[in-house]
């Protein structure tokens, strides 16, 4: 039996949706890679794009060790095995990039709703106010990367300045 390699990415506007926002993912599975438009085998490259969603082959192994090997050197350290199993049988294993799972944009939205934002708040403030809060939002499970933070941050301080001056 050989196992084999597929990468899985979202490639459209929604990428930061709840929907979207942990899509990318890794497949070691028991079925060849094939090409979307003539359904040839393809062991390595680009297997072709469908709704917004690309796929790669990243080869064929003779054990399911060298396939889990192969992935590790490919995300190196930054990824997660997914507890649940896939809904497709031949499907045996499937990787995440990432330590931890990403908040979506909605979600951010949403937890950020309670956190102060003085309008007097200069960039740097903002800066630390933003890592700060990634280290929290780390410690509860989840990843959002420092800039993504400050950029909201950056709203919430522009709408704090508007209602002062209204």
């Amino acid at each position: 039996m050989k196992f084999y390699i597929e990468e899985i990415r979202y490639c459209g506007p929604d990428g930061r949706t709840d929907k979207y926002i942990d899509f990318d993912r890794f497949e070691i599975t028991t079925e060849p890679t094939r090409t979307n438009m003539t359904g040839e085998v393809c062991l390595d490259g680009w297997l072709g794009m469908y709704d917004d969603v690309t796929r790669y082959a990243h080869g064929g192994y003779d054990s399911l060790a060298a396939a889990d090997y192969a992935i590790q050197n490919l995300l190196g350290d930054e990824y997660r095995l997914d507890d649940e199993p896939s809904e497709f049988p031949d499907v045996l294993a499937v990787y995440r990039p990432g330590r931890l799972p990403p908040m979506s944009d909605e979600t951010l939205g949403i937890w950020l709703q309670d956190v102060d934002v003085p309008a007097d708040a200069d960039n740097a403030a903002l800066r630390r106010q933003a890592r700060d809060l990634a280290s929290e939002l780390e410690d509860m499970g989840v990843s959002v990367s420092v800039v993504r933070i400050w950029l909201c941050l950056e709203s919430l301080r522009d709408d704090a300045r508007e209602e002062l001056e209204d």
